[in-house]
Formats: C-alpha cells, sequence, structure tokens
C-alpha cells in the first residue's frame, strides 16, 4: 500500500483525457469511476461540450455533475448551480464582429434553444455527429436568446484578437491543434464553475483531484489539491501539474486513480 491522498471530488475533461482518441472510454475507466462512487467521491465531468454533446458519456458514467460549456453551466441532481451567459446583446455583436472578419470559416452558438450554426454541416462527419442536431442560423439576423459560447473556425493569429478587442468582459481560449477558438464570458471558465460546485457540494478544494489536457483545464488544476495532466496534454498543462498520468489512450486518469487514490484493490 502506498501513500494515498484525500480525494472527495474527481473532476475530469472528456476529449483527450478521459476519452480516448477514438471518443470511446473504456470498461476499466467505467469500472475505476464506478468504484469510486461506490466508496463515496463525487465524480464530475468538466468539458467545453454541451450537455447534448456528452450524453452518451453521460449516461454511460452516470456523474454526480456535470460543468458543461466550458464552465458556463453546472448542473447536479437536475438543478442548475452555476451559470454564466453571454447576454443576448452581448451575444449578437460579437457574431456581428466574427462576420466582419475575412479569414473565419464556422461559426456556432450553444444555448438553450438549441445548437445553432452559420453554415451548412455533414451530418455524417464524425466531427459534427456529436454536436446534432445542428440548426441553420443568419447570424446577421440576431439570436433571440442568451448564449453559452460562441466557437469559431479561425485561419490567422489575429483573427480571435480583432474579434474581441472591443469585449472586455469576454474571455477566448485556444483549442490546441485546432484552427478553433471558445468565446465566453470571463466568468464560464471550469474553475469557476467547480468553485461553485465545491461550495455546494461543501467539499475543499484540496480535496479535489482535476485531470486535464488543455488551456480550459490549467486553473482548475492549479487550484485543486491534486492537478493531473495527461501524458499527452499540451505543455503548458503539464508545466501546472502536480503529476502526470499516462495518456488518455492508456486509461491514464483510471490508472492514476488506482494507484493514488487507494482502495482500488480488484479493479
Amino acid at each position: 500500500m502506498g501513500t494515498y491522498l484525500d480525494v472527495k471530488m474527481i473532476v475530469t475533461d472528456l476529449d483527450r483525457t478521459l476519452l480516448r482518441s477514438d471518443k470511446s472510454i473504456s470498461d476499466y475507466t467505467a469500472g475505476v469511476l464506478h468504484a469510486c462512487q461506490q466508496r463515496g467521491m463525487i465524480v464530475v465531468f468538466a468539458t467545453a461540450r454541451s450537455e447534448n454533446s456528452c450524453k452518451q458519456y453521460i449516461d454511460m458514467i452516470r456523474p454526480d455533475a456535470v460543468i458543461s460549456n466550458g464552465g458556463a453551466l453546472v448542473r447536479t441532481g437536475g438543478k442548475i448551480i452555476y451559470r454564466a451567459v453571454m447576454m443576448r446583446e452581448t451575444a449578437n455583436q460579437l457574431l456581428l464582429s466574427c462576420l466582419s472578419q475575412p479569414n473565419i470559416g464556422y461559426i456556432t452558438v450553444d444555448t438553450d434553444k438549441g445548437y445553432f450554426v452559420n453554415k451548412p454541416v455533414n451530418e455524417q462527419d464524425p466531427g459534427w455527429v456529436e454536436y446534432l442536431p445542428a440548426y441553420r442560423r443568419d447570424f446577421s439576423l440576431g439570436l433571440d436568446c442568451d448564449a453559452y459560447k460562441i466557437t469559431v473556425e479561425i485561419f490567422d493569429n489575429t483573427t480571435a484578437y480583432a474579434i474581441t478587442s472591443a469585449f472586455p468582459t469576454i474571455a477566448v481560449i485556444p483549442f490546441s491543434g485546432e484552427n478553433w477558438i471558445r468565446i465566453a464570458d470571463k466568468k464560464a471558465d471550469k474553475w469557476h464553475g467547480l468553485n461553485a460546485l465545491a461550495a455546494h457540494m461543501g467539499i475543499d478544494p484540496k480535496n479535489i483531484a482535476a485531470f486535464g489536457d488543455d488551456h480550459s483545464d490549467i486553473e482548475m488544476m492549479r487550484r485543486c489539491g491534486a492537478g493531473v495532466a495527461v501524458d499527452n496534454a499540451i505543455p503548458e498543462v503539464k508545466a501546472f501539474a502536480g503529476y502526470v498520468c499516462d495518456t488518455n489512450d492508456d486509461d491514464g486518469v483510471a490508472r492514476w486513480l488506482a494507484e493514488t487514490v487507494g482502495y482500488m484493490e480488484g479493479i
């Protein structure tokens, strides 16, 4: 037996962290997470995805809470405990700013009324399937609701600044290895959402293990008792991590939990 950490809450990113490259969760990982729940630990997803686009994983693991849209929405037990949206007026101004730029492709918006996109999508493309249904929308006509996030396909390094420079309450986070950025309210990040959830559940952040691989995971990893980077994480994430586990394709999250949290014998 080694020296085990007192982990009461497990918070994990999905893509390239808990999910394998083929977007699956292994039986081993599912078994470890369920064993952790049976031993009283709270399991939480923290993802840039909308709730709809991670439904299959929610159904499989049954996490105790979901931090979705990069931290803009937190739900547990069917109850929303944190919500940080861009108000309709701000979202519409940002969309007009996006449309004025020459070097952009797709624009998507997540809202309570659905997932909207500016151009037709190939519904057979694996890159889009998980995000369907996607409703075509002429964003020049504006939205009639608030927005959790706007994601923009960009093709040069200056576009993000050009879009958001006039919006001091808005933050931009890039997706590593992709030509996409996420635009959202500054308080719509994983740490703000997680901090609200921890307070709601009476959990001290020092008793939280947070797993991630990309820019949006850094702050929650830095502020939790155990910040764990998967080995395939970007260097910036590893620099802030207290621990590094195996890659997402090698069940890194689950293996770290089994070896470090303890009481996983037989898994």
